[in-house]
């Protein structure tokens, strides 16, 4: 017996050794990030579920974190996209504002030093931050541009040897993605810029894409794979690929990807109301990967905590004279809260509506309205504010402050009752009247 349980506590010992192998560590310096930085994961579990390693800086804006790690797997930090792999050992210099000076020095530093000319963002692939747009090229001349960008990246790309076969695998698909999405977001963006119709937009962007539909096609026929979900620009042509390759020939689990993707960012935007639920029971039923079916469970599982009736979670803010603010501090009010940030054009155009309400109840010591920027550049937040006068009161926080809230985006608007507890965590914009009706009904 005695041997027995020697033998079982050297195999435990073992299998701990063996998990410990495969930890991840970091350390370096972080330049114009703030002092709590969400390192996020770009594999497809994680983007259900939002998973990310959290980095605490230093007075002198350095850190250290280790964590574990299954498999390699893609993770953004900032504008800088890192490839890791269980054992990594990693040391960094990343610059928020200039993600071409990062500088990297470790068992990973290949990869992620080839990875700081990633196109960013995914949405406009090639149009931005290259030469594909320089003097203006003329339709045919951008066509010709993208293919020598795509043979320069791919040369550039060859030329690695400290990398898995895997990882040129998903880079080459990466390259030929970002051409077809380069070419797609051309047609549109010349529609914008030529202030076409709306109702003429579509059959111009149609009639756009004809010059450059042979080349879309040929760029997203490798697209059948699901590896590919690792790369976020692939979400941007999946539509392509599916069209080009066929349905019966691509992975079942793109196809569960996409339609758990589309749920779980429903839910992110309107919370745990009726309709979404709606939409898990009638999703979960068509999934054929259970992988997916776990996720969006467990997604769904998240929100319990931000449902009414519970306690609001605590939220650290600073003022403009940056003392420190709670929301637990409005206790005895309802309090209406509007997150934003000044980089998001959807949150100023949202902004009168909700300062005329802060302006109608201006008087009613029973409520308060609170803006809450999550900017992490406090001369541009303040350099707003000088320009537009409100009547909310004006905070900021770390956007890490709203990890219990689940902020997928902004703008968001959340009630609190004068007990501190929820009342909506997800409430309409204030444009659509149906924000005034919550706190009408909530006075009392």
């Amino acid at each position: 017996m005695k041997k027995l349980l020697i033998m079982l506590m050297f195999f435990v010992h073992g299998i701990s050794c063996i998990a410990q192998t495969k930890a991840v560590r970091l350390q370096g310096e972080l330049k114009n990030f703030p002092s709590e930085v969400m390192m996020f994961k770009e594999s497809p579990i994680a983007k259900l579920l939002k998973q990310y390693v959290k980095i605490n800086l230093d007075e002198k804006n350095r850190f250290e974190v280790t964590f574990e790690l299954e498999k390699s797997a893609y993770f953004q930090l900032g504008r800088n996209t890192l490839y890791l792999s269980p054992e990594d050992r990693l040391e960094l210099f990343v610059d928020m504002d200039n993600p071409m000076n990062a500088k990297f020095k470790g068992t990973c530093s290949e990869a992620c030093s080839y990875l700081k000319a990633r196109p960013f963002p995914k949405a406009g692939s090639y149009l931005y931050g290259t030469g594909v747009m320089k003097d203006n090229p003329s339709k045919e001349e951008l066509g010709e541009r993208v293919k020598q960008e795509v043979l320069a990246r791919q040369k550039k790309l060859s030329a690695l040897q400290n990398v898995s076969e895997k990882f040129k695998k998903m880079e080459n698909g990466r390259i030929q993605f970002d051409a077809a999405n380069t070419l797609i977001s051309y047609c549109r963006n010349q529609a914008y810029k030529n202030k076409v119709p709306k109702e003429e937009m579509q059959a111009y962007v149609a009639d756009s894409r004809k010059l450059y539909q042979e080349d879309i096609d040929e760029y997203v026929t490798i697209g059948s794979d699901k590896d590919y979900l690792n790369i976020g620009v692939f979400l941007n042509v999946s539509e392509e690929c599916i069209r080009v390759i066929g349905e019966e020939n691509m992975d079942q689990e793109i196809f569960d990807f996409l339609k758990a993707l589309e749920l779980v960012y429903t839910l992110g935007y309107k919370g745990p109301v009726a309709d979404v639920l709606s939409a898990k029971a009638k999703t979960k039923k068509e999934l054929k990967t259970k992988k997916y079916i776990d996720a969006i469970s467990e997604a769904f599982d998240k929100y319990n905590l931000i449902m009414p009736g519970n306690s609001a979670p605590e939220i650290n803010m600073k003022n403009r004279e940056q003392s420190l603010v709670k929301l637990s501090g409005y206790k005895g009010k309802v309090v209406v809260i509007d997150v934003w940030a000044t980089w998001c054009g959807p949150c100023k155009k949202e902004s009168p509506y909700f300062e005329k309400l802060a302006e109608k109840y201006k008087g009613n010591k029973k409520m308060k309205f609170i803006s809450i920027s999550i900017d992490t550049n406090l001369k541009a937040w303040e350099k707003y504010l000088a320009k537009h006068e409100k009547i909310s009161e004006q905070l900021v926080c770390n956007r890490t402050e709203f990890e219990k809230y689940i902020l997928q985006g902004v703008p968001r608007f959340m009630v609190i009752d004068k007990e501190g507890k929820i009342i909506d965590a997800f409430a309409p914009v204030p444009s659509s009247g149906k924000l005034e009706k919550i706190i009408e009904s909530n006075l009392n």
